[in-house]
């Protein structure tokens, strides 16, 4: 069996890709969810889902951000009840 080239296997990678994200679009799938999950995906989107993606980012990484701060506030609380504590 014959190994392929660097540029077969990107072509055999973005049918298979292709045919995945047709596959899910058909059974009605999340097919926005599943590029969040498989960045190779993100191409075969339609321009609505690829506006739907970029809106899903932005919420995941608003929230991820809030966690953070929130996390943050936690920390500090915990030091200024120790402080308060200590003395």
């Amino acid at each position: 069996m014959s190994k392929l080239s660097s540029a077969e296997r990107k072509a055999r990678d973005n049918e298979r890709f292709s045919q995945r994200v047709s596959e899910r679009r058909e059974k009605g799938e999340d097919v926005v969810a599943y590029a969040l999950a498989n960045k190779k995906a993100v191409k075969f989107l339609t321009k609505s889902e690829k506006k739907a993606l970029n809106e899903r980012k932005a919420t995941l990484q608003e929230e991820l951000k809030l966690k953070e701060q929130e996390e943050l506030r936690r920390i500090e609380q915990s030091f200024i009840v120790e402080e308060d504590s200590e003395q």
